[in-house]
């Protein structure tokens, strides 16, 4: 390979990315995003926006799953990737030390707090779950472990043990022995099973990742305490809250609570090369490595690489320098209020739940007849298939990437970079107002999901993922889309519903008009965020 032939490779085949991919990596999961209506090719990325091959911009609200906390290509950490590479260090040597791995323990350490000595490197957020769980396992002799309703600790086969969501589990037998699950914030459960004093470590996320239900610091201190007389480790998974998310470095330690370890990955990658940590108190590191010849209990190849240490500590510096968790506390409360306000005059929305960057919108079902019956015909197909809709009116329509976050959960996620403006902020709320606002005028989700791929989606997506819903009645009666526009604000519930006259189920699907079609990037919206605009924060 001649130089820069790399640079040229990739631009001849960025724009055809997405179809490689299909025919040599993965056509199923590619093949679900497509007919989700996710079909557009990325060729550019900075900060917390993406642009397609039309140049149209995208608002990423979803971060790469949370990995881009600090935005896409910081330029402190593509220079910090640069210096390595021109420094020509001795990398994976084996035999002697990493060149900078002591130098981001000391740093993450720092954040930690005094609690914690010690740091494990791995490289994804699952092997750093699967640390804990051999190491616990050593230290107690005990074979139990307990988790959470609701929790997803990633996909290997000790951490898909741990997940609260038996449909991710099908086909996955046997699992690990024994795995018992407890309710979230439900002392008096976690007590019971703790009291049986054969639990080798109890995994709970601070805030959990699909359900984004916030632990309760007493409930959280409790169980501290309980794990502390019981004999068991208190594992606290801070794989996506770590490092300021929720508005503290992490959010376990920012309740007052000293796990025995605690996970660390996604945002410490700075979205460029892999890498978890685990952090652990002497009595851990002790209790696994005591004897000489435990030292090589765990090894992990790639772990300590120096790209991976210095993306790391570039990021690191980077939150620091714009003091993450206050910015995260400060944009969360600001996202929070606008959807409370919105809730209010939305009755199709339930709640919010979340904390500092970290947010979700669950839904339920709206008084408004027309609304309730197409939630419902399509709530047959899939619980989350409301939530479905939004998500992809937000993308196709508003170009803001947001998530559903778990398998039948009638919920849209948002994982802000912290490197979002106030302006893009507003931007979110105006383009999920126009969305939700659209359900409720001559329009509906059933057009979302009825127009051609979506609708085959449905059809077909339990097929393709476990989990995700069953047969249901057949969405491909058109309904009248609304025309979502920025200048109107409604300003009270009645002028939202428009009209009291009861609406029949066949109402809402027959004799529908021809849809509105999608706007081009001629059009209105396109031009209130155009590809000028804030720009990221280094």
């Amino acid at each position: 390979m001649t130089t820069g032939s790399m640079k040229q490779l990739i631009e001849e085949h960025l724009s055809s990315a997405t179809h490689l991919s299909k025919r040599h990596v993965h056509p199923r999961l590619l093949k679900m995003f497509e007919l989700g209506g996710m079909s557009a090719t990325f060729t550019r990325a900075e900060g917390q926006y993406l642009w397609d091959k039309d140049g149209a911009r995208y608002l990423d609200l979803l971060a790469g799953g949370g990995v881009f906390f600090i935005g896409r290509n910081h330029p402190r950490v593509n220079a910090a990737l640069r210096d390595v590479l021109e420094l020509e260090l001795p990398n994976l040597c084996v035999v002697n030390a990493s060149a900078l791995g002591g130098l981001l323990a000391e740093r993450l350490l720092e954040l930690a707090g005094p609690q914690f000595s010690k740091v494990v490197f791995a490289n994804s957020g699952s092997e750093a779950i699967e640390v804990c769980i051999r190491f616990t396992r050593y230290m107690t002799r005990r074979r139990r472990f307990l988790y959470l309703t609701g929790a997803f600790h990633g996909r290997t086969s000790g951490a898909i043990s741990l997940c609260g969501f038996e449909q991710m589990k099908e086909g996955q037998d046997p699992m690990m022995p024994v795995c018992t699950s407890v309710r979230p914030n439900d002392i008096e459960a976690l007590r019971r099973e703790l009291s049986k004093g054969d639990v080798a470590s109890l995994f709970i996320e601070p805030v959990q990742g699909m359900t984004t239900t916030v632990m309760d610091a007493d409930y959280m201190r409790e169980a501290q305490a309980l794990c502390e007389r019981y004999g068991t480790v208190l594992v606290a998974d801070e794989i996506q809250t770590g490092l300021g998310r929720t508005g503290s470095w992490f959010a376990s330690t920012g309740m007052g609570v000293k796990p025995g370890m605690m996970t660390i990955s996604k945002t410490l990658s700075g979205g460029q090369v892999p890498i978890s940590a685990v952090v652990m108190s002497e009595e851990v590191y002790e209790g696994v490595y005591s004897k000489f010849k435990n030292g090589p209990i765990y090894f992990s190849t790639f772990a300590e690489n120096n790209l991976a240490m210095a993306s790391a500590l570039a990021t690191v510096e980077a939150l620091k320098a714009i003091d993450a968790p206050a910015r995260a506390r400060d944009l969360g409360e600001q996202l929070r209020g606008g959807l409370i306000e919105l809730a209010k005059r939305y009755d199709c929305i339930d709640r919010i739940s979340g904390k500092g960057l970290m947010i979700a919108v669950y839904f339920k079902g709206s008084k408004r007849l027309a609304l309730r019956v197409q939630q419902e015909t399509i709530g047959a197909v899939d619980p989350g298939a409301f939530a479905a809709a939004v998500n992809f009116d937000m993308f196709s329509k508003q170009r803001v990437i947001v998530q559903i976050p778990g398998p039948e959960i009638n919920a849209i996620k948002i994982l802000p970079p912290v490197t979002i403006s106030e302006e893009d902020v507003r931007y979110f709320l105006g383009a999920f107002e126009d969305t939700i606002s659209g359900y409720y005028k001559t329009g509906g989700p059933v057009l979302t999901l009825a127009s051609g791929a979506v609708k085959d989606a449905l059809r077909s997506v339990k097929k393709m993922i476990p989990g995700m819903g069953g047969a249901g009645p057949d969405l491909s009666d058109p309904v009248p889309v609304a025309s979502p526009s920025r200048d109107r604000r409604p300003t009270a519930k009645a002028d939202l519903l428009e009209s009291n006259e009861p609406v029949t189920a066949e109402a809402v699907t027959a004799n529908a008009p021809t849809p509105t079609p999608t706007p081009t990037p001629e059009d209105p919206v396109k031009k209130k965020f155009d590809r000028r605009g804030p720009r990221a924060v280094s």
